[in-house]
């Protein structure tokens, strides 16, 4: 006698694929993080150099904090295009640090860039895990920060 066994693979499909299907969603949504954490930092880190060089004239000069800030943005807009500047955050600080052995007085300075990167999940089922609230938005922000040493040139 022969039995009909063909809805138990159905059922076994239709019980295993969400699971399954959440998992690759999940991994490649992980990528996707890491993939855009890897961007933000390196943008992050791109942007303190470009700010930690433009900042001053003279070595004895004080930093200019509204020039770094304009050439900041000027170089995130030529690096990653006008809409995706518009998604990002900057802010800069400048930290006192040591005292300069080279210029009586003057005390060195670094340069403190927060970047706050959004990032539109894309995978269906992943923003209950991985967006930040409110979650029925699916963005994920990543921070990165960066620190680097304001350059003094030596020659006036």
């Amino acid at each position: 006698m022969i039995k009909k066994n063909g809805g138990q693979a159905v059922v076994e499909l239709v019980l295993i694929l969400p699971v399954f299907m959440m998992i690759i969603f999940v991994i490649l949504e992980m990528g996707n993080i890491a993939y855009h954490t890897l961007l933000a930092q390196h943008i992050s880190y791109e942007l303190a150099r470009v700010g930690s060089m433009v900042g001053v004239r003279k070595p004895s000069g004080t930093t200019d904090s509204t020039k770094v800030g304009s050439k900041m943005k000027e170089a995130l807009i030529k690096a990653v295009g006008p809409t995706k500047a518009s998604k990002m955050q900057i802010s800069s600080v400048l930290q006192k640090t040591s005292k300069d052995p080279q210029v009586n007085g003057h005390v060195n300075e670094d340069l403190v860039v927060t970047l706050v990167y959004r990032v539109d999940l894309t995978y269906p089922l992943t923003s209950f895990i991985f967006a930040d609230p409110p979650k029925k938005y699916g963005v994920k922000r990543i921070k990165a920060v960066a620190r680097m040493p304001v350059e003094r040139p030596l020659i006036n």
